[in-house]
């Protein structure tokens, strides 16, 4: 992204611990940031949306621009923490998101995922779901073992 030119800020998702911001892979340790948020335990999200708009214009004035100099153009999860507000928030913001809502609401979930993919008329996994037992069990017989139990 930086080498196409494009500025990064830094939203931290609540909860998310100073150890944890360490953790960065080798590709991406020599980034660098216009400014960082921290998404606050009691904020809510238009909160977020001001914290990120007086970032902006602080990142600006640091380097001796106008408070409107930086223009948000996406909203990218930089890891699977973050991928619920990186949707939510890319659609506040109204920039190119997965969004919250139709077919990709619940992404994460592998069943959905699987689905998606199947609906697409590509290969997918077999598989059933269920809150008990009972609701896999004729999948389970029916299958050759071994399965893969995802909870």
């Amino acid at each position: 992204i930086t080498k196409r030119g494009y500025q990064i800020m830094a939203i931290w998702t609540k909860g998310f611990s100073d150890e944890m911001k360490t953790h960065v892979p080798v590709s991406c340790r020599d980034l660098t940031y216009v400014d960082e948020v921290q998404d606050e335990l009691h904020w809510s999200l238009d909160d977020l949306v001001r914290a990120v708009d007086q970032a902006k214009e602080r990142a600006s004035r640091k380097i001796g621009k106008d408070d409107g100099y930086y223009t948000i153009v996406g909203c990218i999860a930089g890891g699977e923490a973050g991928v619920d507000m990186a949707d939510l928030l890319s659609e506040k913001l109204g920039v190119l998101s997965n969004g919250t809502k139709g077919d990709f609401a619940n992404r994460r979930d592998k069943r959905v995922q699987q689905d998606l993919v199947r609906d697409a008329g590509l290969r997918a996994v077999r598989q059933a779901c269920g809150e008990k037992f009972e609701d896999v069990e004729e999948f389970l017989r029916s299958e050759q073992f071994p399965v893969v139990l995802k909870p």
